[in-house]
């Protein structure tokens, strides 16, 4: 049973979909994290914030800056908050590069697929000579004229150049 490219590349297909699936169904079953312990104040500034229990009666920015401190060091949620979008860009990243390592290889086979089709090819025609012309054939198929393929194999020039025009015309319908 012999593959086209029509099918390995499908098959290479199918698999990169069934791997993004897999990885989708892994990203949705990731344990969610529940709420962060409290950070631990050093008892210094602990006292500094508990001298101060009234908000400041100023409506400008700066005299808001304590509360906004206060809780984002009681809460952590801004901190988690933005490292689950940095955390998912981390993993679209490196899904990107596997897949641009896998497109680099699908490439690879493809080629190697095309000259082993090439490969194929060539032992097919041979193997329809008969066998005393074996050897003029693959002289023809590198590209030597007739005179020369009817010295080393010693026939003669016309069936040397008889030869030579079946190789090419063999290569030609490739």
């Amino acid at each position: 049973m012999v593959l086209g490219v029509r099918e390995i590349v499908i098959g290479v297909v199918a698999l990169l979909l069934a791997y993004v699936a897999y990885l989708a169904l892994r990203f949705v079953r990731l344990p969610r994290r529940g709420p962060k312990p409290e950070p631990e104040i050093h008892p210094e500034y602990q006292t500094v914030l508990d001298l101060d229990p009234e908000p400041p009666r100023s409506a400008t920015p700066s005299a808001r800056a304590p509360e906004t401190v206060t809780a984002a060091l009681t809460t952590g949620a801004p901190e988690r908050e933005a490292r689950e979008p940095f955390d998912a860009m981390v993993e679209l990243a490196r899904l990107r590069f596997q897949i641009e390592a896998l497109q680099a290889g699908q490439l690879t086979l493809r080629a190697d697929l095309d000259s082993l089709r090439g490969e194929l090819e060539a032992l097919r025609n041979a193997r329809n000579v008969a066998p005393q012309y074996g050897e003029a054939v693959v002289l023809a198929q590198r590209g030597l004229d007739g005179a020369a393929i009817a010295e080393r194999c010693g026939i003669s020039v016309s069936e040397a150049e008889l030869v030579a025009a079946l190789a090419r015309g063999a290569h030609k319908q490739e």
